[in-house]
């Protein structure tokens, strides 16, 4: 069975619901056992080792994200959108971003892979 383009949508606002909501084990449920997590700055993460940034590896300690656009294929959707939080250290973070993430028929994260709108080169 395939997710629908609406529960895509709806999956992808899930996601940041959850991780803004700051908790980890919902966060890290969404992500299937085998899936893997590209994002500037940090090897590609596979598996336990989501669980485990989402667990304390990550430095952000609380914030919001605001979506401004999401484009559904298939089990894919883009995702654009700021960020404005709280880094463990106390700083605070505002920042764009683009997500890529790719659902399995069950409706978990198989591939999440993350830009910052920063320059980098």
């Amino acid at each position: 069975m395939t997710v629908e383009k609406h529960s895509i949508e709806e999956l992808a606002a899930r996601y940041y619901a959850t991780v803004d909501s700051g908790d980890a084990d919902a966060t890290s449920a969404l992500f299937a056992a085998d899936a893997s997590y590209d994002r500037p700055g940090y090897p590609t993460m596979v598996g336990q080792a989501i669980t485990d940034f989402y667990h304390g590896e990550r430095i952000i300690v609380a914030g919001q994200h605001t979506v401004t656009e999401v484009l559904v294929s298939g089990q894919q959707a883009a995702v654009q959108g700021s960020f404005a939080g709280t880094l463990k250290d106390g700083s605070e973070a505002s920042e764009r971003f683009a997500d890529f993430l790719t659902f399995d028929d069950a409706g978990l994260i198989t591939n999440r892979t993350t830009y910052f709108y920063r320059a980098a080169v």
